[in-house]
């Protein structure tokens, strides 16, 4: 394992991310929000901290070739939401949303 692999693995084995962390829901979403996109980002990178560390367990290796967890690898973007002022985790592209939004602002406005 190379040494930022482990130092990866120390850090996040540390940390217990309700402490790190403060998280809230968005009264409009309901979405978690967090307060800013560092938090954001930092809860991006240890979900998928966890989710290879699941996935490595003997359990799951046997699954992963049956085509189980695909899609745990898909990318994760951070946006600002206008309602709550904080933070959100989506895993739609954000080129793909603004399009969708000026669509459905086409249509009905």
């Amino acid at each position: 394992m190379s040494n930022y692999k482990h130092f990866l693995d120390t850090v996040f084995y540390n940390i217990v991310i309700n402490e790190v962390i403060e998280r809230r829901k968005c009264r409009a979403t309901g979405k978690v929000r967090f307060n800013g996109v560092a938090e954001a980002t930092f809860f991006i990178h240890w979900l998928k901290w966890r989710i290879r560390k699941w996935l490595e367990k003997p359990v799951r290796r046997k699954h992963r070739n049956k085509g189980f967890g695909e899609k745990t690898g898909t990318p994760r973007y951070v946006y600002h939401c206008e309602f709550c002022e904080g933070y959100h985790i989506t895993k739609e592209y954000p080129y793909d949303y603004q399009l969708k939004k000026e669509k459905y602002n086409r249509e009905y406005f």
